[in-house]
């Protein structure tokens, strides 16, 4: 397969030439490979992608999402979950089968303003996106940091393999919850900590589309590489070109959410008064 290099596209450049896969936002056109979106044309294990450098979240079934409680009918939650569309968690997915409006206060269990990480269960442009925490780690989030970037970051905070966010997670003492959606919260008991890594994390945002960005991570965190005893010093010093993860692959879990469209980041405190939901 012949090599293609990470590099910027629009709309109509042709990327590569012969019998290659199209992926995420390319086309095929006659023999060539064509961009369908702003961003950083790239190829993998399975064909060619480009990555957006901007755009706002679309919801997709069993992505990790998190949300925050806006309203409350008889029978379900209200969650932003970031995107055009609000999101619905019904009660039953939280108090079981046996719910009942007239025995059961939904406001024991989740409130306005609560923050919850949950998997987008169903999805159509003719319906709301349908919410389930009842799988494990997810439910109510009690406390945290948390970071709003824009989604299509997402792919590169998480890193190739998670390499990313394990470096920063290391480094800090944190631990780091990203939702697909583009809204990240950070925990940790160390205030320092939980500043570097909110800094770590809207360094990766602002300059994703940039090479070597792995290793101003590192250099902020200040993180040194490990020096191999068997090879000479200076080569240790050459920059690598890194790859973007593919948006596909959640993988951490999430938290908060203001502004359903705006890409800018920005950090907050989030405190709750109770526990976190467990959920099966």
């Amino acid at each position: 397969m012949q090599e293609i290099k990470r590099r910027y596209v629009i709309p109509g450049d042709k990327i590569i030439e012969g019998n290659y896969k199209p992926l995420m936002n390319v086309i095929k056109s006659g023999n060539y490979l064509v961009s369908t979106r702003v961003g950083i044309a790239e190829a993998g294990k399975d064909g060619v992608k480009v990555i957006p450098l901007s755009g706002v979240y679309i919801p997709r079934v069993n992505d990790l999402v998190i949300g925050k409680i806006i309203d409350r009918s008889s029978l379900s939650w209200d969650v932003d979950i970031n995107a055009c569309f609000f999101a619905h968690l019904p009660a039953q997915d939280v108090f079981g089968r046996d719910f009942s409006p007239a025995k059961d206060d939904m406001g024991r269990q989740l409130s306005i303003g609560d923050l919850i990480i949950a998997r987008i269960v169903s999805f159509d442009r003719t319906r709301d996106p349908m919410l389930t925490v009842q799988d494990k780690d997810l439910g109510k989030i009690p406390y945290g940091e948390f970071i709003k970037i824009s989604p299509t970051r997402v792919p590169r905070l998480i890193g190739k393999r998670g390499s990313m966010i394990q470096t920063i997670e290391q480094a800090t003492q944190t631990r780091v919850i990203i939702g697909q959606n583009g809204i990240v919260v950070v925990t940790g008991r160390d205030p320092d900590g939980l500043s570097l890594a909110a800094k770590a994390i809207k360094l990766v945002e602002e300059e994703s589309h940039t090479t070597n960005l792995t290793q101003r991570v590192k250099t902020l965190l200040n993180v040194q590489d490990p020096i191999d005893p068997e090879q000479p010093e200076s080569m240790n010093a050459s920059s690598s070109t890194e790859s973007i993860e593919s948006s596909t692959q959640p993988q951490s879990s999430t938290e908060s959410i203001e502004s359903s469209t705006q890409p800018q980041s920005s950090t907050e405190s989030i405190e709750s008064s109770t526990q976190p939901q467990s959920s099966t």
